[in-house]
Parts: C-alpha cells; sequence; structure tokens
C-alpha cells in the first residue's frame, strides 16, 4: 500500500503531536486517578461502590487518550478523525487478519492465565466483580478504556504520524511510550508489548483503522480476566444468572 500524504510530510508536526502525547500520557499515569474520581463523581451513587474506582480509572482513559487528543487536533487543523484511524479504513484487509488473530488471542489468553504473577495481577484486578450483570458491565465499561487507548496509540500514533514519519517509523515510534505504560504490570505482559505493539501497530497502518487492534486487544483483556476467574470459580454459572 502506498502511504498517503508523503508529499505534504512534516517531521515538526509530527514532533508536536508526539510530545503532546506524551505528556497526555504522562498526566494519565500519575493523576490519572485523581481525575478519574472527579469525572466519576456525578454517576457515583449509581454504581457498586467496589466499582467506583475502576469507572473512574476509565473515564480518565476515555478523556485524556480519546476525547483531549480529538479536541486537540481539531483545534490544531490536524487531519480528520479518519485520517487518524478513527474509521474503517480497509475494512477488508483489517477485517480479514482480525478474523484470524482472534482464536491465537484467546489461545493466548488461556495461556496467560496460568502464568503465576500474571494471574495474581489480574485476580486482583476484578476482585469484587459478581454476577452475570456485573460481568458484562465489566468487560463493556474496559471495552471503553481499550477504545480510548487503541485510538491513542494505534490511530493517532501510527495512523496520524505515518502521514509525516512514514508506517514503519511510525509503527517502531509508538512502542516507546507503549512500552513505558506498561511497566509495573507483570514482567511477562511487559515483555510482550514489542510484539504485540508491533503486530496490533502494523495492522492499523496497513488496514489504516485502529479498530482491528481494538477488537483484539478488548478480546484479549477479556478472556484474560474471564480466564483467569474461572481459574478461581470465579465465575457465574448460566443456570443461576450469578
Amino acid at each position: 500500500m502506498r502511504e498517503e500524504g508523503t508529499s505534504s510530510r512534516s517531521p515538526a508536526r509530527a514532533a508536536l503531536v508526539f510530545a503532546v502525547a506524551c505528556a497526555l500520557l504522562a498526566l494519565l499515569r500519575f493523576e490519572g486517578m485523581a481525575i478519574g474520581s472527579l469525572l466519576v463523581r456525578p454517576i457515583a451513587t449509581l454504581l457498586d461502590p467496589r466499582m467506583q474506582r475502576h469507572a473512574g480509572w476509565v473515564l480518565a482513559h476515555v478523556v485524556l487518550l480519546f476525547a483531549a487528543p480529538l479536541a486537540l487536533a481539531r483545534i490544531g487543523g490536524l487531519p480528520k478523525p479518519a485520517h487518524l484511524g478513527l474509521g474503517f479504513g480497509d475494512a477488508r484487509r483489517w477485517g480479514t487478519i482480525t478474523i484470524g488473530l482472534l482464536p491465537l488471542v484467546v489461545i493466548g489468553a488461556a495461556i496467560l492465565a496460568r502464568v503465576p504473577g500474571v494471574a495474581a495481577h489480574y485476580r486482583a484486578h476484578t476482585a469484587g466483580i459478581s454476577g452475570l450483570f456485573g460481568w458484562f458491565g465489566w468487560i463493556a465499561m474496559w471495552g471503553a478504556a481499550f477504545f480510548a487507548w487503541e485510538f491513542f496509540f494505534r490511530g493517532l500514533l501510527v495512523v496520524g504520524l505515518a502521514r509525516d514519519l512514514g508506517g514503519p517509523a511510525a509503527i517502531v515510534l509508538h512502542l516507546l511510550p507503549f512500552t513505558l505504560v506498561h511497566v509495573g504490570k507483570p514482567a511477562l505482559e511487559v515483555l510482550l508489548t514489542v510484539p504485540g505493539g508491533l503486530v496490533f501497530g502494523a495492522l492499523a497502518f496497513r488496514g489504516r483503522s485502529m479498530l482491528g487492534p481494538f477488537l483484539l486487544h478488548w478480546t484479549l483483556g477479556a478472556s484474560l480476566d474471564l480466564f483467569v476467574a474461572r481459574s478461581v470459580s470465579a465465575l457465574p454459572s448460566l443456570a443461576s444468572g450469578g
């Protein structure tokens, strides 16, 4: 696929976008919980107290990794959202690859769920989730976070920056912040961010959309949570409804 916009590349614009993106990531990393607690306050009474912290964290992701970049892109005259990966792009290309990778993602989640460090981390992550509605709500809520996450990394930083830097350079560059934000998670997960980021980045670039990586990442996250919960019999039965 020939890269678009090669005649109007602007490394300076790419550097500015990358710097602002890193600033937003730093804000999420160090002040995300505080920002989330403010964002969730208006709806706190509607939520299970055990879910308020997680809901705030998800809202912080949506605001800082999705809404803020979109608003800043509009103010700064950057390409329209479809050119930042927020669209169907070449749906046939990324759709075919995504469907082929989905079974591998689920199998990978099943394997990761058996790694003690990973299992312990995600067991604590989902503590307190109960009932079918609780699990559906949990998966849907984190789907919003994964959508914002993938727009930011694979949409803005890969599809968007590829217009100024070229696809390979954008894919490699986005691995730096993508890997750093995983520091503090299980070691194996941190190590897998590099090959995973390369695959997701290439998929987004080739398909001109962040939707394929989003579906894969959401499937991975949901499957991992469910496999870990199943290992400790924390999943509700369909017969009882939770």
